[in-house]
């Protein structure tokens, strides 16, 4: 299970104490997406967050950077989250990626897919897995016509890599989505949450 931050979603008093709850209850997997933060800022969320989470000795949880490369290097991250398109902008110019390092990518069609198939084969890179959305109706947008179970199971006959499902997953539907994909991402239920220990025992105990 991954969890996709936001600070705007809950009380800045509740912000870590949301995220180490979350990795306590079982969540292996946090993305730090604090996009309207500059380097400084979000570095020094990223530490609070890490300390809080040695403090209550929280063990085999990933710590991921959504989109910030210096802060995900300055600052030893366990991996890099990217949007698509700021991967291949990376790649023309020629960054390195560190194999060592968790890299994940948000994809949005099968056109996506095929490309990064194709990058894979040429290049000497590991993606650790790729975020497909926005699989249900979500808030976060409203606008967007979701894509369905059917973007997963598409992208089931094209490609090996872990499947992410992202975008108005529910305890109600995730053992729908999880017939088709690897794992699965969700944002405003946990960060809203009142209770956010019962609110991912309900979707892990699915």
């Amino acid at each position: 299970m991954y969890l996709i931050t936001n600070r705007h979603l809950c009380s800045e008093e509740n912000y870590i104490k949301v995220i180490v709850d979350a990795a306590k209850s079982g969540v292996e997997n946090i993305i730090i997406r604090e996009k309207d933060l500059d380097d400084d800022c979000l570095g020094k969320v990223y530490l609070e967050v890490r300390k809080s989470i040695d403090l209550n000795n929280i063990k085999n949880i990933n710590l991921i950077i959504n989109t910030n490369i210096n802060v995900f290097e300055n600052f030893n991250c366990d991996g890099i989250h990217l949007p698509f398109n700021r991967f291949l902008e990376l790649l023309k110019d020629g960054y390195s990626f560190n194999n060592k390092k968790i890299i994940g990518l948000s994809l949005h069609s099968l056109d996506e897919i095929v490309l990064l198939k194709k990058i894979i084969e040429n290049k000497d890179i590991d993606i650790d897995y790729i975020t497909l959305s926005h699989i249900y109706k979500t808030k976060c947008k409203e606008n967007l016509k979701p894509r369905g179970i059917t973007l997963l199971k598409e992208a089931r006959k094209l490609t090996r890599l872990k499947v992410v499902a992202l975008g108005g997953i529910l305890p109600s539907n995730v053992d729908e989505v999880l017939k088709y994909c690897d794992d699965f991402a969700v944002m405003s239920t946990v960060m809203m949450s009142s209770n956010v220990g019962k609110t991912v025992g309900e979707y892990l105990k699915k």
